[in-house]
C-alpha cells in the first residue's frame, strides 16, 4: 500500500514538473486573446496588457510604403505568441488590421498550426492559391478566411516554383507553416 501511495505521489510530481504545452483551438479567424480585427489597438493593448507583454516595433518600409507599428505580443517568459498591427488608411489607421500567429500554440479551427508542413496543411484546409513577394516571401491564400498562411523559406536555397506566379501544386511539401495570418 505505501509502494502504491509512493508511485502515486511521484507521478503526479513529475505531471506537476513537465512543461506545460495548451493547445488553443481558435473560434473563429477574427480574433484571438480577447483582441478582433477591427477594434482600436488602444484597446487591444488593455485587453493584452492583463496576461502578456506587448513590445512595440517600428517596421521599416520597403519602397514607398509607409512605415508601420508592429505589437509583439509575448508570456512573461518571452515566448513570441503573435503579432498585430494597425492598418495604413485613414479608415484603419488607429484599428488592428492584421494578427499574425507565430506559435504553435494555436490551431485553427480547422486544424492548422505554426510548424506543419504544406503537406500537412494541404489536408487541414482549403487553399485558394500562392502568392510570392520579396518583401514577406511566400504566402498561401486560404479559401476559407481572409488571410492565409507564411511558409518558411530559406534564403539560400532556389526553390523550383514560378517565384513570379506560384502554383499550389508547385510548393514543395516539406516546407513549413511559419505564420498563420488574419485580416
Amino acid at each position: 500500500m505505501r509502494i502504491l501511495f509512493f508511485l502515486l505521489i511521484t507521478i503526479l510530481g513529475l505531471t506537476n514538473c513537465a512543461k506545460k504545452v495548451s493547445n488553443l483551438a481558435l473560434k473563429d479567424y477574427q480574433s484571438l486573446e480577447g483582441i478582433r480585427i477591427g477594434m482600436p489597438v488602444v484597446d487591444a493593448l488593455k485587453v493584452l496588457d492583463k496576461k502578456f507583454l506587448v513590445e512595440k516595433k517600428t517596421v521599416k518600409a520597403m519602397d514607398d510604403e509607409p512605415e508601420s507599428i508592429d505589437y509583439l505580443v509575448t508570456t512573461k517568459k518571452k515566448e513570441s505568441l503573435f503579432t498585430f498591427n494597425s492598418g495604413y488608411e485613414k479608415q484603419n489607421k488607429n484599428n488592428v488590421f492584421r494578427i499574425v500567429i507565430k506559435s504553435p500554440t494555436y490551431t485553427t479551427p480547422e486544424g492548422a498550426r505554426v510548424g506543419m508542413t504544406v503537406k500537412e496543411l494541404k489536408t487541414k484546409s482549403k487553399l485558394k492559391s500562392a502568392d510570392f513577394n520579396f518583401q514577406d516571401g511566400l504566402f498561401l491564400l486560404s479559401s476559407k478566411f481572409d488571410g492565409g498562411f507564411w511558409i518558411d523559406l530559406d534564403p539560400k536555397k532556389q526553390y523550383k516554383f514560378n517565384y513570379e506566379k506560384p502554383a499550389l501544386k508547385d510548393i514543395p511539401d516539406d516546407l513549413k507553416v511559419k505564420g498563420i495570418i488574419f485580416f
